[in-house]
């Protein structure tokens, strides 16, 4: 690409963004005050100024605004039925259907006049008030809705449908009575819909259910005023188309409400998940470049003591520093990579322990290693002399200047490593609970620990098949005792004495 290109591209990529920001806002929401006023001004302009004027009004027309209402009352019907499968609001659900029934009663009546037509009429009005009822009455949310739940309240509302119906028979008075009735019906509905809302019962888009529930009110009591005229025929369809409309406008509104909050909330989560990502590669790459600057430390602090050659006068210090060496190399293979470095094998245990004593030994404390019956062990030997420095750390700690005496001895098909000091010992009760993440048998002891220890180091006996547990000592002290696997003798390897450095994992403060 031509470099002039890209710097316009870059360009026009930071010039601010002029104008209303409509990322996630959805502004389809039907305030019901504006629309209620206007029903109540045309009501009355109805009643009062329209039975003094004539107007001529076909029946084709009429017809033609039926089936406009009809299909704008099935479409507002399908839109809040989206609307409740898309977040599962209850009143999309109940209102929809509600919508579909007097949108389907009127596309029915088109062809049918008299009598039949206005029972017709006043049972699909009283089956759409009973659903409505249910929206406004009901939970916002409502999880129990099944199919059964809802044939349940069609039911309700087609017995209480029937009932005008058949009362009317054909009765112009009764059928009259019975639209004012249904009429005066859906008007209350609007007012207690109105209510609830002020009351916070009911969101702001709920506001649609008002206007429309005053509107189908109105398109039947209004008529009522103007003696069957083609005036009070046209009242009837014009409310009619107006309470349509409005619940079309609700309703998709809702819709469009419902589906940009969606899209919003998956574009900040994929925002979030990019993030998210972005820090992970962060960290990893830190943990890669403090890893490999640890491992050049340990290399070079390994040649560092490797080139002390101490005399044949300092024997002690020659066994302490192989000790060092062997730590040292432990905690080189402890940073390596490789996972074959940390990898099971065969190894002897007095061999692998053997650094590990010499340390503790050096530390001041008199610690002993005893070997009945030694057989190779299958584990990792490095894991095996972290988890002894760390016990050996503990005994130093709370059984300070006891004696601690390692006894390793062969059982069966196992390996036994025993530590026990002749300090005050642990109470029995605690024995479990000292290898639970964070627990410490005195909390208020100082110390950078945390009470991980243990359980750091029963885990790492557990994956090996091994185990670590707590008993009493023969003294009275505490004693620890590792359990892993028996090998052929085959398979050892005695040269591999490698133990991690306490630093690795905090074995210290677990008690």
């Amino acid at each position: 690409m031509p470099a002039s290109s890209g710097t316009e591209q870059s360009s026009r990529a930071a010039r601010p963004y002029r104008g209303p920001d409509r990322r996630g806002v959805a502004r389809f929401v039907v305030r019901p005050a504006l629309p209620t006023a206007l029903l109540i001004l045309l009501a009355t302009v109805w009643v009062v100024v329209l039975p003094s004027t004539t107007i001529a009004v076909s029946p084709r027309t009429l017809t033609e605004l039926g089936a406009i209402g009809a299909t704008l009352a099935f479409m507002a019907g399908i839109a809040c039925l989206l609307r409740w499968r898309l977040d599962g609001i209850a009143r999309g659900w109940w209102c929809g259907w509600g919508l579909l029934v007097i949108g389907l009663g009127q596309l029915v009546l088109q062809p049918v006049t008299g009598a039949s037509a206005q029972g017709a009429e006043i049972a699909t009005l009283a089956l759409g008030t009973v659903l409505f009822a249910r929206a406004i009455f009901g939970p916002e949310v409502d999880a129990t809705i099944r199919t059964s739940s809802t044939l349940a309240v069609m039911a309700i509302g087609v017995a209480v449908a029937i009932i005008p119906a058949f009362t009317v028979g054909r009765s112009e008075s009764r059928a009259e009575i019975a639209l004012a009735v249904v009429g005066s019906a859906w008007v209350l509905l609007a007012v207690i819909a109105a209510v609830l809302r002020l009351r916070g019962h009911h969101d702001s888009e709920a506001g649609w259910i008002i206007p429309v529930a005053l509107a189908l009110g109105l398109a039947e009591i209004v008529p009522l005023g103007l003696d069957h005229t083609a005036t009070g025929h046209l009242a009837d369809r014009w409310f009619e188309l107006n309470a349509t409309m409005l619940a079309g406008v609700g309703a998709l509104g809702g819709l469009v409400r419902a589906a940009v909050h969606h899209r919003t909330r998956a574009l900040r989560e994929h925002i979030d998940h990019e993030r998210e990502l972005a820090n992970r590669q962060r960290i990893e790459e830190n943990f890669a470049d403090r890893l490999h600057e640890m491992r050049s430390t340990v290399v070079a602090l390994e040649g560092g003591v490797a080139t002390l050659s101490p005399g044949e006068a300092e024997a002690p210090q020659s066994s302490l520093r192989a000790a060092l060496i062997g730590e040292i190399r432990r905690l080189r293979t402890l940073v390596n990579e490789s996972p074959a470095a940390a990898g099971v094998e065969a190894f002897d245990v007095e061999t692998a322990l053997a650094p590990t004593i010499e340390l503790g030994r050096a530390n001041g404390q008199s610690v002993s290693l005893q070997t009945r019956g030694s057989a190779p062990a299958l584990g990792r030997p490095a894991e095996i002399a972290q988890v002894v420095h760390g016990l050996l750390a503990n005994a130093g700690k709370y059984a300070a200047g006891a004696p601690v005496h390692v006894t390793v001895r062969h059982e069966l098909d196992e390996i036994a490593i025993r530590v026990e000091d002749e300090g005050p010992g642990i109470d029995p009760q605690h024995w479990d609970r000292i290898f639970e993440r964070g627990f410490r048998v005195d909390p208020t002891t100082p110390g950078p620990g945390g009470g991980l220890g243990l359980a750091v180091a029963r885990r790492l006996l557990r994956d090996q098949d091994g185990d670590l547990w707590a008993e009493a000592g023969i003294t009275g002290g505490a004693a620890f005792v590792l359990s892993i696997p028996a090998a052929p003798a085959l398979r050892v390897v005695p040269h591999r004495a490698e133990a991690i450095p306490v630093s690795a994992f905090p074995i210290q403060e677990a008690r």
